[in-house]
């Protein structure tokens, strides 16, 4: 064989082994990018966190009816505690944006004790809260949501007073439980850190307002009791911090 020869065969080789990784490459080219997932359906999850709120009492005088004006301040205390409960809701998303529901419910125990009236002791206990919000937000990631809600809020709260044993051998008490409704304003995030499964933190901030019922106060001594209804005006705002997990159908 001459030089020309061998030189011939060894372009041929290159070409055709040429050709046979290009093949390879074309075959072994790499599978398309999954779509991103979509936040849209149905959605169920848990939540806990911690809330502190301040309430205030005080005696509206006009509502015993003698003519008298204004209000008797009893107490403003702070209460604080904890929450746990569960969430379910519907997100929409299109593009970047996402629109939805959302109805939570927690038992609560956000409690205060304060003195009120300089010798006696009063408290109130937040038992359990309910929200019902329209939320929005967007996504500037695929897997991450940042958003605002806005809402209705229900909340029940135990008021007790108590002399405390001032009175020696009488008491006088009272207790009463009330179911109050308030405008909710929040804000979070959210990250799907698994197909179907997110997480979530947000702060929550209502204002129930102020509003007057009565509250029946007893005294009672040497068995014998007798109890008259005291108009008393109350308002209540919370601060809730949560943190969550849903699980998205």
């Amino acid at each position: 064989m001459t030089i020309r020869n061998l030189i011939a065969a060894l372009g041929l080789l290159s070409l055709s082994s040429a050709g046979a990784m290009a093949a390879d490459l074309a075959l072994k080219a790499p599978p398309p990018a999954a779509p991103a997932p979509s936040w849209t359906g149905f959605y169920i999850g848990i939540n806990g966190g911690a809330s502190w709120a301040t309430a205030a009492n005080a005696v509206n005088l006009s509502g015993f009816g003698f003519g008298a004006a204004g209000t008797l301040p009893l107490y403003s205390q702070g209460l604080n505690g904890f929450l746990g409960g569960g969430q379910i809701g519907y997100n929409y998303q299109t593009g970047n944006f996402l629109v939805g529901v959302e109805g939570d419910g927690d038992w609560s125990n956000i409690n205060g004790t304060t003195p009120c009236l300089v010798v006696f002791s009063c408290s109130a206990n937040m038992r359990w809260t309910a929200d019902a919000t329209v939320r929005a937000g967007v996504l500037p990631l695929h897997n991450l949501l940042v958003y605002v809600k806005g809402g209705a809020s229900w909340t029940d709260v135990n008021y007790t007073f108590s002399s405390g044993g001032l009175l020696g051998p009488a008491s006088l008490t009272s207790n009463v439980t009330e179911t109050k409704v308030g405008g909710l304003l929040g804000f979070g995030t959210e990250y799907m850190f698994a197909p179907h499964w997110t997480a979530k933190i947000e702060y929550n901030y209502v204002d129930y307002g102020n509003h007057t019922d009565n509250h029946p106060l007893t005294l009672a001594a040497g068995g014998a009791a007798a109890t008259i209804n005291v108009p008393v005006q109350s308002s209540l705002k919370a601060s809730t911090m949560k943190a969550g997990i849903n699980y998205l159908f």
